[in-house]
């Protein structure tokens, strides 16, 4: 693989960990934000406390996993779920930014999708301070 490729794709691979890793501390901290944004956006009503809590957890572990470039298969393959999930559920806002009611910084959700994605396709030649890169060499 061209040695350009792979610098690129740790670096999608941080900042979508990153992106990840924001969002799951939001829902161990705003846990009442947390409920309206799953009521709003994706039909959970009054989300307990306890909920957003477990959910921050696991995204904070899914983020790690994808910063460290572990398990790429599934925690990749989760992390385009989860943005798809969310991209899907905020539609209405992409497809009209400018509408009255709208937020153009959804907007921000398709290249983060479309990085995924490429990076999920891609994930085999994602080595470059990988932890199944390391593990792979002393295996």
């Amino acid at each position: 693989m061209q040695s350009t490729v792979q610098p690129a794709l740790l670096l999608i691979r941080v900042t979508f960990g990153l992106f990840l890793l924001a969002w799951g501390a939001n829902k161990l901290v705003d846990t009442q934000g947390t409920s309206g944004i799953f009521a709003k956006f994706y039909g959970i009503e009054q989300l307990a406390t306890s909920g957003s809590l477990i959910a921050g957890g696991l995204q904070i572990l899914l983020s790690l996993a994808i910063i460290a470039g572990a398990y790429k298969t599934i925690s990749y393959g989760i992390g385009v779920v989860i943005h798809g999930i969310s991209t899907i559920a905020t539609a209405g806002h992409i497809l009209m930014p400018l509408a009255e009611g709208s937020n153009l910084l959804f907007m921000a959700g398709l290249p983060i999708m479309g990085a995924i994605l490429g990076l999920f396709i891609a994930r085999k030649h994602d080595t470059f301070l990988s932890f199944d890169a390391l593990r792979a060499k002393r295996g």
